[in-house]
């Protein structure tokens, strides 16, 4: 492999712990609180709860990471752990995985929460799928693509900017919004509220619902490995940028949703969540700051929309340097002039495009209706968070079989986080079958499907 087509080494511990705690932090924690107090049936303290499992859990995964980062570095994150972990193959399933059904669907669903909350802004009652929604979401998607694509080097510092930009509205909700919401707010709103009828699509409030749906908020940080080979000595600053930058995520987002929910209305909140975000910041701080405050939530969102539209690039990219996958010779180069591998990138955003009419789709009843008459909806964030975690099952345990007498590691990294870190992932799978088998068994199929089609292009080139 030529090594004219090697990503360079750039990146320090600060702009590690960006990469991850801005990977994290994004649309997730906005355009969640309402389904979450949803699922936990209304009940504020199920809902705290919720997001405590959710966290541990996912938090387990991101320990082992830290740990596997340590001992396996070469050209993406979790490609190169399932390469030598569980084969070639499976590397090549996970690169894939996160071509085909990750990242890219993750670039639609970011851009569609974004402009969802720029029609928010906008005053429009409409915010989920009218003309306008679309139409930003489209402009953003495309956007993001060209400042990358031309001017490579604006988006990175944009996202070492906007990490901190994003966490105001967090931080200032997680303080004020917590302390004005127990003062002013009566006892029944922190008890329970009644939950409102959400009509077609909506599946019935389960706890593992609300647990399973965290996931999406605390999504994120596994796209930061696609960034391992680019930081400096990251074995070491790679791992202390995983675990400090996912536990200051956690104790924000347990914050920032308390005092949404406390300082706003939480029945509107669970009817509509972006309009329900903004009465809350209204109450809160005031129309003025509130509109401001929303402006910092789009800000967050077109920045890991950023994020997403630099990493999505890295995993077909790792396929290419590996000499699989579709088109090797083409998506393997990286341009001189952006250092990047420009290619990769605009056949990611290609494929984004579609997963944007998914959700479109999503809004306009066309994926049918269940037995019992609700309209089925495809959700891009539970169908890839579902094949995430399965896929992290066997990687943990190949961990397990293959450092289990290995004396460099500790035992507690080597015999027994691997296997907690696996039920971990295991138990995040269970709660979205045991709260809707249906949806499970149509992402599961999906995603068998597309893998199949994956190895067709499974044929080593030089």
């Amino acid at each position: 492999m030529s090594k004219n087509n090697v990503l360079k080494r750039q990146y320090g511990l600060f702009t590690a712990i960006c990469l991850v705690v801005g990977s994290v932090i994004g649309t997730g924690i906005f355009w969640l609180p309402g389904r979450v107090l949803y699922e936990a049936n209304g009940h504020l303290g199920i809902g705290i709860l919720a997001w405590l499992v959710g966290g541990t859990m996912v938090a387990t995964c991101v320990y082992m990471f830290s740990v596997m980062a340590r001992r396996y570095e070469m050209i993406h994150g979790m490609v190169d752990y399932a390469e030598a972990l569980v084969g070639k193959k499976y590397g090549y399933l996970v690169g894939w995985f996160f071509f085909v059904m990750y990242q890219t669907a993750g670039y639609a669903i970011i851009a569609w929460i974004t402009a969802s909350f720029t029609a928010t802004l906008a005053g429009h009652e409409n915010v989920q799928n009218s003309s306008f929604v679309f139409g930003i979401m489209a402009f953003y998607m495309l956007t993001i693509f060209l400042l990358n694509y031309f001017i490579p080097k604006l988006p990175m510092r944009f996202h070492v900017s906007s990490t901190v930009a994003r966490t105001i509205p967090l931080i200032l909700m997680a303080t004020i919004g917590v302390i004005s919401g127990f003062i002013f707010q009566d006892s029944a709103t922190t008890a329970q509220t009644t939950i409102p009828n959400l009509g077609e699509g909506q599946t019935a409030p389960t706890f593992l619902g609300a647990v399973f749906a965290t996931a999406f908020a605390y999504n994120g940080w596994q796209a930061a490995t696609a960034f391992n080979s680019e930081i400096k000595n990251s074995k070491k600053q790679f791992p202390v940028a995983l675990m400090l930058g996912f536990a200051i995520v956690i104790v924000i987002y347990i914050g920032y949703y308390i005092g949404v929910v406390l300082a706003g209305e939480p029945y509107q909140l669970m009817q509509n969540n972006q309009l329900g975000t903004r009465a809350a910041f209204n109450s809160v701080f005031g129309d003025t700051i509130g509109f401001i405050l929303i402006i910092f939530v789009i800000i967050s969102g077109i920045g890991i929309l950023n994020l997403c539209c630099m990493g999505m690039s890295r995993s077909l990219y790792a396929l290419g340097r590996r000499g699989i996958g579709p088109i090797p010779y083409k998506t393997v180069i990286v341009d001189k002039r952006t250092d990047l591998p420009l290619n990769s990138m605009l056949i990611c955003v290609i494929l984004s495009a579609i997963w944007a009419i998914i959700i479109f789709g999503n809004h306009h009843s066309w994926w049918g209706y269940l037995t019992d008459g609700r309209q089925f909806r495809f959700h891009l964030p539970d169908f890839y968070n579902t094949l995430f975690f399965t896929l992290l099952i066997p990687i943990f345990i190949g961990f397990f079989i293959h450092n289990r007498t290995n004396k460099d590691l500790h035992p507690f990294n080597r015999l027994i986080m691997p296997l907690i870190a696996a039920g971990g992932a295991a138990f995040m799978n269970y709660s979205l079958i045991s709260s809707s088998w249906i949806h499970a068994t149509v992402y599961y199929t999906t995603g068998i499907i597309l893998a199949i089609i994956g190895f067709a292009f499974f044929t080593p080139h030089k």
